[in-house]
């Protein structure tokens, strides 16, 4: 919102001078943004999988009462996700202005529908308590590829966001479906 009002939602052009995160690296093939992608799923990875801060943050998502209940504080818990994640959002914002060679406002229009996607097709339970950040950046592939391979159809922006949608639906049908079969068991 901050950037929208001062940039009066026109895009500014910035040229070259942060083009380098997204430039390939000479030899390697790869962008130092990709590089910083991958670092950013292992040390995800490992903070939620391997630290008393990752299991109370998947407790708190799976039942915040049974978290507190446990010692656990899950409105610190909350905080201090929002704060990891506010500071990954703006990288994110300088990566996608990076590889656009400006800043605009409303570059990530659209885009709420995609995260959801791949978080979905990661796995990542809607109703909390379960997810994975491997498995989210595999839902980010899949739904990488799914994009693209509609844009080369030549599939329309409205036209690519439905099929998103189904996708969306189809794992948050599956997700129930699954988390019935194990109530059952």
């Amino acid at each position: 919102g901050v950037t929208w009002f001062m940039l009066d939602s026109k895009t500014k052009y910035i040229g070259s001078r942060v083009a380098s995160l997204s430039t390939p690296l000479t030899g390697l093939g790869l962008s130092g943004a990709v590089l910083l992608s991958l670092g950013l799923v292992f040390v995800g990875h490992i903070l939620l999988t391997r630290t008393a801060f990752g299991r109370h943050a998947l407790a708190s998502g799976a039942n915040e009462e049974t978290a507190r209940l446990s010692g656990i504080r899950p409105g610190w818990v909350k905080v201090w996700v929002y704060v990891f994640l506010g500071g990954l959002t703006g990288l994110a914002g300088a990566i996608n202005c990076s590889r656009l060679e400006t800043a605009d406002p409303n570059a990530g229009t659209g885009l709420e529908l995609s995260a959801i996607a791949a978080v979905v097709i990661g796995g990542t339970s809607l109703m909390g308590g379960r997810g994975s950040v491997v498995n989210t950046f595999l839902g980010v592939l899949i739904i990488s590829v799914l994009q693209v391979g509609l844009a080369h159809a030549g599939a329309s922006d409205p036209g690519k966001r439905v099929v998103t949608g189904l996708v969306i639906a189809v794992a948050v049908l599956y997700d129930a479906y699954r988390q019935r079969r194990t109530l059952q068991r």
